[in-house]
């Protein structure tokens, strides 16, 4: 039940349609005034989200002793109206690809734009990383203190970021820090392996590192540990081929992460739903 608001509002519905849709499908056939009382929601409020309610074929409206009653559908329409969120969305990506070509013409108009951008807290440090996902097909590779980010960034945000990743056909070589291994049991979306799109080694012994890098196109993103809380990316092309020569010596010395995949079978198997 805790993931129903988020649910009910990647479908469009606000919080007062989602309460009036679930009252409906705990009491049955209800009038408006009804309903009112038990929601404690002005009847003249409860036209209008009844009205859209019906509209969206998630609550039906029959007529007896001429009095209006609403009665909720059942749940499995919440499924078709999420396929026809999902159609809608395709048609408008379909839409949006054949423009990007003229909106890049007109990003790259102007002769001077930021090649750095600097963000801080949380939220900005997901920004960070979310800019790696409106690219597909790259190769990228990471020098990363997986227990450190994750203690900035949430492991509900690497569950997404990694969905995202594999999503968009991001191939990851990532470095890992001797100290900074993680416990698969816990944090399965973390695997290696074709599936994964992810290879992971364990730096030379000594090597330590608590501020990170993701490179990706010609950027480099960079975060730091919780006590600085602040990260920037680098749009550098010089940058990221420097950074690449390092990043392959540390490779090459690096010790390949022993992985058991029968601890990471549980996301590969929520992944084919995603």
């Amino acid at each position: 039940m805790k993931m129903l608001p988020q649910v009910f509002a990647s479908l469009g519905l606000d919080e007062t349609e989602t309460k009036v849709y679930l009252a409906l499908l705990e009491f049955g056939a209800q009038s408006v005034g009804s309903l009112s009382k038990k929601l404690g929601t002005p009847r003249s409020s409860l036209y209008g989200i009844l009205r859209r309610l019906v509209e969206l074929e998630l609550v039906v409206e029959s007529l007896r002793h001429n009095v209006s009653l609403f009665s909720a559908e059942s749940p499995e329409r919440l499924r078709l109206l999420f396929r026809r969120k999902r159609e809608e969305l395709s048609g408008q990506e379909a839409a949006l690809d054949k423009l990007i070509p003229t909106l890049r013409k007109k990003h790259g108009a102007h002769l001077l734009r930021p090649r750095v951008q600097v963000f801080e807290g949380a939220e900005g440090l997901k920004a960070v990383l979310k800019d790696m996902l409106l690219y597909s097909d790259r190769e990228t590779f990471a020098m990363w203190p997986i227990i450190s980010m994750l203690e900035i960034l949430s492991a509900d945000f690497f569950r997404y970021l990694n969905k995202e990743r594999i999503r968009n056909r991001l191939f990851t070589r990532a470095i890992w820090p001797k100290d900074q291994v993680v416990d698969l049991k816990e944090y399965p979306y973390l695997g290696v392996g074709e599936e994964f799109l992810r290879e992971i080694r364990l730096a030379p012994k000594g090597m330590e590192f608590s501020m990170g890098y993701w490179s990706y196109a010609n950027k480099v993103a960079f975060i730091s540990s919780r006590a600085e809380s602040m990260g920037f990316v680098v749009e550098s092309e010089e940058l990221v081929q420097t950074l690449r020569s390092q990043f392959d010596v540390v490779w090459n010395l690096s010790t390949p992460l022993k992985v058991d995949r029968s601890l990471t079978q549980a996301f590969l198997e929520e992944l084919k739903l995603y």
